[in-house]
């Protein structure tokens, strides 16, 4: 029997973007190259029906700080579609990996937008956001069990 994939439509709505941090840790921006450290998470809500995704972004210049960026967006999903997700055998909720990378570029694109008009406010010249791929740090589906009351 061949394996067949099912293909579902899975709506949801980006409910809020929040600045969690920005920090700089400078007086003027450093004209040398700096190191970014980065990370990208998800926290889950599932009897809200609710994902996260925080990214966090450090510029560093010679192991010192310069600036920090947290930017946590909420992604509310329909009701048919959060049940879509839902895997009895197992008892779990299941993001596909793709949803996930979509929902991270969404946050960077956030992240991307809030870095741009807070370094203009502060006054240093644009500061750039590195590329980054969601699907080459994202590579697996998430499991979320099934919480117990």
């Amino acid at each position: 029997m061949a394996n067949q994939q099912q293909s579902i439509q899975i709506q949801f709505r980006l409910a809020n973007v929040e600045e969690v941090q920005f920090t700089t840790l400078t007086n003027e921006w450093p004209e040398e190259e700096m190191q970014v450290n980065n990370q990208l998470s998800f926290n889950v809500e599932t009897d809200k029906r609710t994902v996260h995704c925080l990214t966090d972004f450090e510029y560093k210049l010679n192991d010192i700080t310069q600036l920090i960026l947290k930017v946590r967006t909420t992604f509310e999903f329909a009701t048919e579609s959060w049940s879509s997700m839902y895997q009895l055998q197992g008892d779990q909720w299941v993001l596909p990996a793709g949803l996930l990378h979509h929902l991270a570029d969404i946050t960077l694109g956030a992240a991307r937008g809030i870095l741009a008009v807070r370094t203009k406010d502060a006054g240093f010249k644009p500061v750039v956001l590195p590329l980054m791929s969601a699907a080459q740090v994202i590579k697996n589906n998430l499991s979320v069990p099934r919480k117990q009351g």
